[in-house]
């Protein structure tokens, strides 16, 4: 499982544990220690590094632009992008779209880098995706303060990509979810929001497993 580079694990920690609870033996590296590195390729390395091997890697938000490398680096054999970016497949890179950048740029500190992710949106909206206020603070004291030169660097795509699916959380991702559709994906939309993966992670576990299911 790989984790907005925005965020830490703590965002999918509470979705992996559902799974091991299942049976399952989930990998959820903490990519955080490579947050201060300016090119996405060292997040790439990190996970593959930690994970070895994986029959399926899982994507969060901004961890699907990873996703195609990371899957073809661990021979998996299917992937599942969760409320995330979605590079096009048989391209040679993912770049950040210009509306992207300027959200970006929005939360740039004078350092040249980014604002940790929770204090881009009001209390309201932060309280509102995460209720409980211990986790809260967990999830905001893992968010790094990434240099926006992260998002300057083009990520390589493999030229095939094993089979994928889509899982949808709420609205954030609705041109990508509709993309996925449109390729013939196995889509599932839970009409929640973007963390349910910590609010929700029985659901969100119970749809990651139908569309693997729909992968054979």
């Amino acid at each position: 499982m790989l984790h907005s580079p925005l965020v830490g694990p703590s965002s999918l920690a509470s979705t992996a544990a559902v799974l091991r609870d299942a049976g399952d033996v989930v990998v959820l590296p903490d990519l955080t220690g490579v947050a201060a590195a300016p090119l996405p390729t060292w997040m790439v390395d990190r996970a593959v590094a930690e994970a070895g091997s994986a029959d399926i890697v899982v994507a969060h938000s901004g961890a699907g632009a990873l996703l195609p490398t990371v899957s073809a680096s661990t021979r998996a054999r299917a992937a599942v992008f969760l409320d995330a970016v979605l590079p096009t497949p048989g391209a040679t890179r993912w770049s950040t779209e210009p509306a992207q950048q300027t959200l970006l740029h929005e939360h740039l500190g004078s350092d040249g880098r980014l604002a940790p992710w929770l204090s881009w949106w009001p209390d309201e909206v932060v309280e509102r995706l995460l209720p409980d206020p211990v986790v809260r603070r967990a999830i905001a004291a893992e968010c790094p303060r990434l240099p926006v030169s992260f998002y300057e660097h083009p990520v390589p795509l493999p030229a095939t990509w094993v089979p994928c699916a889509y899982v949808a959380l709420g609205g954030a991702y609705a041109d990508e979810e509709a993309r996925a559709a449109a390729l013939g994906w196995p889509v599932r939309s839970l009409g929640r929001s973007h963390l349910a993966t910590v609010t929700h992670p029985d659901a969100v576990v119970a749809a990651l497993l139908e569309v693997v299911a729909d992968l054979g």
